[in-house]
């Protein structure tokens, strides 16, 4: 009696399984999945745990998401013409819900070019064309990428280089986008860090990310979004006033702080004086 119950109330507050779970990017080193969103998601989704193993070794691997909303994953550190099963599973606040179908992957195999005879060549040394092929190796999208808002005028980006890098990352490139304009600039940044200023205050934008080395630049990431925060009043209140409705309750209408109206502003009584008459 008590398993049906704890099975009842586990089903009506965790999440359903996550939907059409399929790989949208497949190579010899790694497997990029994307999906949809439980359908019920019994509150609010957390984080996505891929589940992923090998066919011949009984170890599941898990990796988490890093972004709430991020419906793609991308899982590195494969072997070449493997077949792996992914499934997911979406957590709330509550915990894990239900899994997804397994899906099988078959990873590719990995392939170099033969420079002194024109041919493709597979990892077993098999030929397979004839013919003249020149192997672009760009880098994956960079890992864990964050941004927070450091001040109304600036916010701060950090990331992890790519799973697979495909040799050694040269720069970064950041596109900064202004959600209300369209306008985006782009940005060569070095290191696994920076720092976006000179921003405009309570403004969203749109950030992705990308690497590149002497190939050209690699795959990009999801866009995130980001609000600056917004600035300090720059004066009090103006036209303060109070209208007494009984003795213990009265509105305080004011105007805006020099017409400011586009930021969030919160006011507070901080005291009150009573003149007797």
């Amino acid at each position: 009696m008590a398993v049906e119950v704890q099975a009842i109330l586990s089903s009506s507050i965790l999440p359903s399984a996550p939907r059409d779970v399929v790989p949208v990017l497949v190579s010899s080193r790694f497997v990029r999945l994307s999906w949809r969103p439980p359908a019920e998601p019994k509150g609010n989704i957390q984080i996505f745990t891929v589940f992923f193993s090998r066919e011949g070794d009984n170890r599941e691997r898990a990796l988490n998401t890093t972004q709430p909303g991020s419906l793609q994953f991308t899982v590195g550190n494969l072997k070449p013409e493997a077949m792996y099963t992914f499934r997911v599973v979406a957590y709330n606040e509550w915990g894990p819900g239900e899994s997804s179908q397994p899906i099988k992957v078959a990873t590719q195999p990995e392939c170099e070019y033969d420079e002194g005879r024109n041919f493709l060549k597979r990892q077993n040394g098999r030929k397979i064309f004839k013919l003249k092929i020149f192997r672009v190796q760009v880098p994956g999208p960079v890992e864990n990428l964050q941004a927070v808002s450091t001040s109304p005028t600036s916010i701060l980006i950090t990331w992890e280089p790519p799973a697979y890098a495909n040799g050694p990352v040269q720069g970064y490139r950041l596109f900064c986008t202004e959600a209300s304009t369209g306008k985006e600039q782009s940005i060569e940044v070095d290191g696994l860090s920076y720092k976006l200023e000179g921003l405009k205050k309570f403004t969203e934008y749109t950030l992705r990310f990308l690497a590149y080395n002497r190939y050209g630049p690699g795959v990009s990431t999801d866009d995130i979004t980001v609000v600056t925060f917004s600035d300090v009043p720059s004066a009090p209140p103006q036209n303060v006033s109070l209208e007494v409705v009984n003795s213990r309750h009265f509105p305080g209408p004011w105007g805006d702080v020099d017409g400011h109206a586009e930021m969030s502003l919160d006011y507070f009584v901080m005291g009150i004086v009573i003149l007797k008459t």
